[in-house]
């Protein structure tokens, strides 16, 4: 078996939907986070100047979506069948769409345009999220196939940053994923972290 080592900072951010996809399929891995002054140092050692990072017997990977493919790949998550693969794919780009716009938001020191992204977000970007991925689960136990795949573990560490929706098949959605034992025992072990 290959040995894994991911680092990241010590936040859930682009690194979480990756350690979903370990802690559910049972596979060890080290969880290297690191602070500030560590990145420092590492950031010219790695493949994209960017976190997280990902090694596999030693050869190093970057960019959190390659990360996670690789890994839901490796995993057997990815989605059966191409089209399957795809579909999966394309509900992860949406996701990172809104976590895109959820760090935008979050980190935009101008306080006048921080409220305006916050509104635009609150108003139009996250009830058309929510609709389209309602209309891409639609009355299904999972977004592709008949078994979790990697789509549903991005939309789940989404519901870190997001209010996971109240009512509805998301709802039920959101509920089975996490009261999934392996990422139960995973989401209460990890550390807490405000990102």
């Amino acid at each position: 078996m290959p040995s894994y080592k991911l680092t990241y900072f010590n936040a859930r951010g682009r690194a979480e939907l990756t350690r979903l996809l370990f802690a559910y399929n049972g596979t060890a891995f080290e969880d290297a986070r690191i602070q500030g002054e560590e990145w420092s140092k590492l950031k010219p050692n790695t493949p994209w100047g960017s976190l997280p990072i990902l090694e596999v017997d030693g050869k190093m990977l970057g960019q959190s979506i390659a990360i996670a493919r690789y890994v839901a790949k490796a995993m057997g998550l990815a989605g059966k069948g191409d089209m399957d693969q795809a579909i999966a794919d394309s509900i992860v780009d949406a996701g990172m769409d809104m976590l895109t716009a959820v760090v935008k938001c979050k980190f935009e020191t101008d306080e006048a345009k921080k409220a305006e992204l916050k509104k635009n977000f609150d108003e139009k970007t996250l009830p058309a999220y929510l609709q389209n991925m309602s209309k891409q689960l639609g009355k299904n136990k999972y977004f592709v196939g008949d078994s979790v795949t990697w789509a549903d573990l991005a939309v789940v560490s989404l519901w870190d940053v997001l209010p996971c929706p109240s009512e509805g098949a998301l709802k039920e959605h959101c509920s089975r994923i996490k009261e999934h034992p392996k990422i139960a025992e995973y989401m209460k072990k990890r550390p807490k972290t405000d990102f």
